[in-house]
C-alpha cells in the first residue's frame, strides 16, 4: 500500500536560529496578560503564505484568552513547534515562556484557520450610473466559505463599469450590480442618424430608455416627433437604420 503524501506543513521556529526565534516573539511588561489580539499577531506572522488575495487568520481555541500573567518582571513569550495542517485547516504548537532569557514554563495552544479572500468593495456609496474608478473602490477581506460565485474578486473586472443599482460602502460587489457605461441616457439629446445605402440623414432626437453599446434604443425624432427605433453605437449617437423600415 503507498504510503499517504501529508496534508500538513510544519513550521518549526525553534530550530530556525535566532533570527526566527526573534520574528515569532513577543515581550509582555510585568502582570501584563496575553491578549487574544497579540497572540493572533504572532501567529500570523509566522503562518506560511495562503496565495495572492488570501489570508489565514488563526483562530486560538485553547488556551482561553486573555492569559494571566502573574510574573513581576518582563515576560518573553515564543512560539515553538508550529505545525499548521492546511488541509483540515488546524493549526498546534507551545508558547514557550522565559524570565531574563530562563525558559520558566510551556503552554500548549490550538486552534483553527479561518481563510479570507480580498474583494474590491465601493470605498464610499455609489449611485446608480456612476462610473466606477479606482478612487471608488477599497479592499475588504471576506470568509472565504462566505464568496459566492458572482461577487467580483478582481478590481479590474469593476473598474470603468457603471453601477446597475446603489452601492452601499464596504459591500462586496456582484456582477449583476454592474453593467456596460450608457452609451445613451433616458431623456437626453441623441444625434440619430438614420442609413439608406451610402446616404445618411442626420438629425436630432430625444432617448426614451438608457442603453449601452450595441443595444437597442427606443427615442423620438424632434423635428417629425415620430417613433423611431435603433441602436446605440456611442457616446449620444443613435444608428436608426433604413428610412423604410422606420415606424
Amino acid at each position: 500500500m503507498r504510503p499517504r503524501p501529508l496534508a500538513f506543513l510544519a513550521v518549526v521556529l525553534s530550530a530556525l536560529g535566532a533570527a526566527a526565534s526573534s520574528a515569532a516573539e513577543l515581550v509582555l511588561a510585568a502582570r501584563e496578560p496575553l491578549a487574544r489580539g497579540a497572540l493572533v499577531a504572532l501567529l500570523e506572522g509566522a503562518l506560511p503564505p495562503a496565495g495572492e488575495g488570501r489570508r489565514l487568520v488563526p483562530v486560538v481555541t485553547s488556551p482561553a484568552l486573555p492569559l494571566a500573567n502573574p510574573a513581576d518582571r518582563p515576560v518573553t513569550v515564543a512560539l515553538d513547534g508550529l505545525i499548521v495542517d492546511e488541509a483540515r485547516r488546524r493549526f498546534r504548537g507551545e508558547l514557550v515562556v522565559r524570565i531574563e532569557g530562563r525558559v520558566t514554563g510551556a503552554v500548549p495552544i490550538e486552534g483553527r484557520l479561518q481563510a479570507l479572500v480580498a474583494v474590491p468593495v465601493p470605498s464610499r456609496p455609489v449611485r446608480e450610473g456612476e462610473l466606477l474608478e479606482p478612487a471608488a473602490l477599497a479592499t475588504a477581506w471576506v470568509a472565504e466559505d462566505a464568496v459566492r460565485p458572482e461577487v467580483l474578486l478582481d478590481p479590474a473586472s469593476a473598474i470603468g463599469r457603471e453601477a446597475a443599482r446603489p452601492l452601499p460602502a464596504g459591500r462586496p460587489i456582484r456582477e449583476s450590480d454592474l453593467r456596460a457605461p450608457r452609451a445613451v441616457r433616458k431623456g437626453e439629446v441623441v444625434t440619430l442618424v438614420y442609413a439608406r445605402g451610402p446616404i445618411e440623414i442626420v438629425t436630432l432626437g430625444r432617448a426614451l430608455v438608457d442603453a449601452g453599446r450595441g443595444e437597442p434604443v427606443r427615442a423620438v425624432n424632434l423635428a417629425s416627433e415620430r417613433p423611431v427605433r435603433g441602436i446605440a453605437v456611442d457616446r449620444k449617437l443613435v444608428r436608426v437604420g433604413p428610412v423604410e423600415n422606420l415606424p
